[in-house]
């Protein structure tokens, strides 16, 4: 796997608990945004204009590349997520998901997986292959 996609993908793992939160505020940005109002006094305003603000706000929220970046980068993790073995969730949510991260040495020395400190790796590292697949990232 190439190294600049692993470093990508566990960003994004990284930043999974916090997707929903982008999501809400970056439509919230989008549907009420920073318009100056127009000092031109007594002019430059059409009186039978059609009014068009809730259409492109949809047009606008449908088309943000942002909002469909996150929510595909959501939809791959959570059915990478469905598709993994418990043991490989313990270890993606311990990792990468709780704020204070632990280590895979740290999680099979506590005992919070039952597997290998080999085996743990190699089930994280066929996680980020998964991921990146399903975000369609160059893997090999």
């Amino acid at each position: 796997m190439r190294k600049e996609v692993k470093s990508l993908v566990i960003v994004i793992l990284k930043d999974y608990p916090s997707i929903d939160k982008k999501l809400k505020s970056r439509k919230f940005e989008l549907m009420h945004p920073l318009h100056k109002r127009d000092e031109n006094v007594g002019g430059g305003r059409a009186i039978n204009r059609p009014w068009t603000y809730y259409d492109d706000m949809l047009i606008t929220i449908d088309q943000d590349r942002y909002m469909h970046r996150l929510k595909r980068e959501k939809e791959a993790i959570d059915l990478a997520l469905q598709d993994a073995g418990d043991c490989t969730q313990k270890i993606i949510k311990e990792c990468y998901f709780n704020p204070n991260h632990k280590t895979i040495k740290n999680l099979v020395a506590t005992g919070d997986i039952w597997c290998s400190t080999t085996k743990a790796y190699k089930l994280r590292d066929q996680f980020i292959v998964d991921v990146a697949k399903k975000l369609d990232l160059d893997v090999f």
